[in-house]
């Protein structure tokens, strides 16, 4: 807390300047312009989003309300260097739901940093919204959007299934990535006239010039931020709907502390799904819609589909945040294991192993990541894994197709789960998926055996 409580004290202000949009032939630029001030002495930060143009995009519409939005969304980059209970706003106004609605965000987004940190603040604590331009106000934009689809990858498995199940239906669909990794780019490539990519640029060498002086740092809602941008992007290529690959694990948390739920997922989980839905209809625009596809589905059930309709990425793919950049599974990392575990029931163990480079559940110097993984009394990992439950209905499953001799070291001292596991997927539970999208989704699922 020393470090939380020491900069509380200070008369510290995070401000949202301003906000510039360049639209010329070439690109459309977003330039953001955020200050810290401590005590009377000011750093700037300047951070860019650039997209360049071509026939598909249209500018003729005011962008100013959803451009501001992704500034506020993009803050909390900067905002959490030094956490400053007060947040100015000089580019536009915010009403006091609006402000209650950024609270509840950046006190749930920024949930993991929060815990690491050790850090003992309330929601109505961490903070305080003003505007000084109390008329800068911005009206909801509406225009004509067309029945297509705009879906952001990331390069994992998850967000392959929702294209390869809906690619049919909608053959124009669009595929988003910002800054992508190699596993991104290669899929972007195999599909050029759907390809939409973003360049995003952090103010990077000041963010690390706080840190190496002992500044905070931790998690941002990432998944909130591309949010706001996809919905800029449904608008710029006049597509109606923004689909996620959020899956219904994502709503369980890592840990309870002091009371908060601290979800690594916060942003990909129901309820931000639901919070941000309401918030843009509200208050940006009723004619881009923001949802989950596979919300009705459990790890599980995406990891047989994706071994059954994506076979062509299984050497392209990476969920591995560690190998990213050097387009490879690290192999070490709580991420590569959860993907390993959920797909090797589904995937010959053959392929699997050459795919990750080894056998993962072979490798004695996960037993911790693998213990976090599997035993609820156990921390989950603060990365994008499932639940406990599919987890050990996975491990359980691949136990009993070894022989005692041949089981790999993780699984020797693993005890297997004779509770069931429900895979019945609840269409009518907790998600917001239109009804198209729910007829196909069934479709597809059903022919497999679950």
């Amino acid at each position: 807390m020393k470090k939380f409580q020491e900069l509380r004290k200070k008369s510290n202000t995070f401000i949202y300047k301003s906000y510039e949009i360049i639209d010329n032939e070439e690109k459309v630029i977003l330039k953001f312009h955020y200050q810290l001030d401590e005590e009377g002495e000011i750093t700037d930060f300047f951070h860019q989003l650039s997209l360049d143009k071509n026939e598909k995009i249209s500018t003729d519409f005011a962008m100013e309300n959803i451009v501001f939005h992704i500034g506020m969304a993009e803050a909390i980059s900067y905002y959490k260097i030094a956490v400053p209970k007060e947040f100015v706003i000089e580019c536009g106004t915010l009403n006091e739901a609006q402000k209650l609605w950024f609270a509840k965000l950046y006190f749930n987004g920024l949930g993991e940093f929060i815990y690491l940190n050790s850090i003992d603040v309330k929601q109505d604590e961490l903070v305080h919204f003003t505007s000084t331009c109390n008329d800068k106000t911005f009206d909801k934009i509406s225009l004509k959007t067309q029945e297509n689809i705009i879906i952001p990858i990331g390069g994992g498995k998850d967000s392959l299934v929702s294209y390869e199940l809906l690619k049919d239906e909608f053959p124009d669909a669009f595929m988003f990535s910002m800054n992508p990794i190699v596993a991104s780019e290669d899929i972007l490539k195999k599909h050029p006239e759907h390809a939409i990519e973003l360049k995003r640029e952090l103010d990077l060498k000041k963010i690390l010039d706080f840190n190496e002086r002992g500044y905070l740092n931790g998690h941002i809602p990432f998944s909130s931020i591309v949010g706001f941008i996809s919905i800029w992007l449904g608008l710029l290529y006049k597509t109606k709907y923004i689909v996620l690959s959020n899956e219904s694990s994502a709503n369980e948390e890592n840990i309870i502390y002091n009371g908060q739920r601290i979800n690594h997922q916060y942003s990909k989980s129901i309820e931000f799904e639901n919070d941000f839905r309401e918030y843009i209809s509200s208050f940006i625009t009723d004619d881009v819609e923001y949802f989950s596809f596979l919300r009705p589905l459990d790890e599980i059930h995406i990891a047989q589909l994706f071994a059954t309709f994506a076979k062509e990425y299984f050497f392209t793919f990476r969920s591995c945040n560690v190998g990213s950049k050097r387009n490879e599974w690290c192999g070490k990392c709580p991420k590569c294991l959860f993907t390993y575990i959920m797909l090797c029931n589904y995937i010959d163990d053959a392929i699997l192993q050459k795919i990750f480079g080894k056998d993962i559940l072979d490798d004695a110097q996960l037993q911790e990541l693998f213990d976090g993984l599997s035993q609820s009394d156990a921390l989950k990992p603060f990365e994008c894994v499932g639940t406990y439950d599919e987890v050990n209905y996975a491990l359980s499953k691949k136990y009993h197709s070894y022989s005692q001799r041949e089981l790999p070291y993780l699984l020797k001292n693993y005890k297997p789960k004779d509770t069931p596991y429900d895979l019945h997927v609840n269409y009518n539970g907790q998600n917001n998926l239109p009804k198209k999208f729910k007829k196909i989704l069934k479709s597809n699922v059903e022919k497999l055996n679950f």
